[in-house]
């Protein structure tokens, strides 16, 4: 996200203290490891995930803006890990990392930001925020209750963008028919923009959607509940 969409990270600070909540960012964070343990790169996964944990195991609540990075710290540094740190050390850390929304909802018990987002948005619910951080509905629920906001759902939704790991450089064709299901659904609703949890997920949608010249924007839920409207992806 620092990379590829710093607007965002900055959303995630606003959002939080506009709740009340003092915020504290790392800058030598990079990345929890995930990717390169989906390609099979355990050491350097480990690594990197063994200096998440250094640099933040003494932080009460750690909120991360993306299902995927929060699922896979939550779910799997506990075995990754386990030759670096304690037992007991590691349950407490996963015990306190949090997707953002789900944090938001569900530990700090606030269902509506007080935001405004006067446009129609179709919200993707990723691979990740379905299976490896299922979150309820605390997305939805923080969207429904953004004014001005026409929040559009669909029973049939497609369940990957495609963009999962190195399915889509293995798989292009395929890929890109995931992730087309993805925007010709959003554009049949009449949606002005795509959101979701998920950087990755958006930025497959947001390169699809540029591609094929398709009038739609995409942005991440976080730039939504800050209250503004800043630049799309």
């Amino acid at each position: 996200m620092d990379l590829f969409q710093p607007d965002s990270a900055y959303s995630v600070r606003r959002v939080l203290e506009n709740i009340g909540l003092h915020c504290q960012y790392f800058s030598e964070l990079t990345c929890c490891g995930r990717r390169f343990m989906m390609e099979g790169k355990e050491k350097y996964a480990l690594q990197l995930g063994s200096q998440v944990v250094d640099i933040l195991r003494s932080k009460t609540h750690i909120v991360v803006p993306d299902c995927s990075c929060a699922g896979f710290m939550k779910k799997h540094y506990k075995r990754l890990l386990v030759n670096r740190h304690s037992t007991q050390e590691l349950q407490e850390f996963t015990r306190n990392i949090f997707e953002i929304c789900d944090y938001i909802v569900n530990i700090r018990k606030i269902e509506c930001l007080g935001n405004e987002f006067n446009h129609r948005v179709y919200y993707f619910k990723s691979c990740a925020a379905r299976n490896l951080y299922p979150q309820n509905d605390a997305p939805e629920i923080l969207l429904s209750n953004t004014k001005g906001l026409d929040l559009l759902t669909a029973p049939n939704q497609p369940v990957c963008c495609g963009a999962n790991g190195q399915f889509a450089m293995a798989n292009p064709a395929v890929a890109e028919g995931l992730t087309g299901q993805i925007v010709d659904q959003a554009y049949q609703m009449g949606a002005e923009y795509i959101t979701s949890t998920d950087i990755h997920c958006l930025q497959m949608i947001d390169a699809y959607k540029t591609a094929h010249n398709v009038d739609i924007e995409v942005m991440h839920i976080v730039d939504i509940l800050q209250g503004e409207q800043p630049a799309s992806l």
